[in-house]
């Protein structure tokens, strides 16, 4: 019995020390997104008449703030809440309605807001970001890479408008509850093995996988920290 308390233990703070070293956050790292670095196709819905209201009105594609609308719905499932104005209004329109949280740091799904043009941001490496977009009266679709906060195209950069924010958070959150299911369906194996066949485990390391990377824990920090070496 005193083997299995500690082996839950260990494995308890195992999983407190992973959140520690891995918060929710929607960071460049988020597993689950998928960047869009390819055009879409003129039948999807986001994009055209079905779903997207600037195509509705008849300002489609090529249009970069009829893109961005169209990526946004795509990657949250949601209708945008922003669903007027030019790209030199969408940052005022949301920082005036208080519609979504607005800031300097680039994070995955976000708008990327100039004073006459709007982006979303699919990649982000350091300080360098990679957006997908459209032109008005141009490129139906491209992709351009950026160091963030710089100006460009001859326009100032406002910020990023935090569109995707909460569909990247419960993304982690569902992360982090599978981790949490394995690992008490993993205590349950151990609590269920029959008294004779209970052996003390041999903790070496403790691998966790989590957003594609490792975190490795050694045994006996762990074992200290539960007072088994005293």
């Amino acid at each position: 019995m005193k083997t299995l308390i500690r082996s839950l233990a260990v494995m308890l703070l195992s999983l407190v020390m992973l959140f520690t070293a891995f918060p929710v956050t929607a960071s460049a790292q988020t597993d689950g997104f998928e960047p869009r670095l390819t055009s879409p196709s003129r039948s999807n819905p986001y994009y055209n008449r079905e779903l997207n209201v600037y195509s509705q009105t008849g300002y489609g594609m090529p249009n970069c703030v009829a893109y961005v609308f169209g990526r946004i719905y795509e990657i949250t499932g949601e209708k945008p809440l922003i669903t007027r104005g030019s790209a030199g209004d969408w940052w005022f329109i949301n920082k005036n309605n208080g519609y979504y949280e607005y800031g300097q740091e680039p994070q995955l799904g976000a708008v990327a807001c100039w004073s006459n043009h709007v982006a979303v941001v699919e990649e982000i490496d350091g300080n360098t970001v990679t957006a997908s977009q459209s032109h008005w009266g141009g490129n139906y679709f491209d992709t351009t890479v950026f160091e963030s906060g710089t100006d460009r195209y001859g326009q100032t950069f406002y910020g990023y408008i935090y569109m995707s924010s909460n569909y990247l958070e419960q993304l982690e959150e569902e992360k982090i509850q599978d981790i949490k299911t394995r690992l008490a369906e993993k205590a349950q194996g151990m609590s269920s093995v029959a008294p004779a066949e209970k052996k003390s485990p041999e903790f070496t390391q403790v691998s966790l996988f989590y957003q594609q990377e490792e975190v490795l824990i050694n045994s006996e920090m762990l074992k200290n920290a539960l007072g088994e070496n005293g």
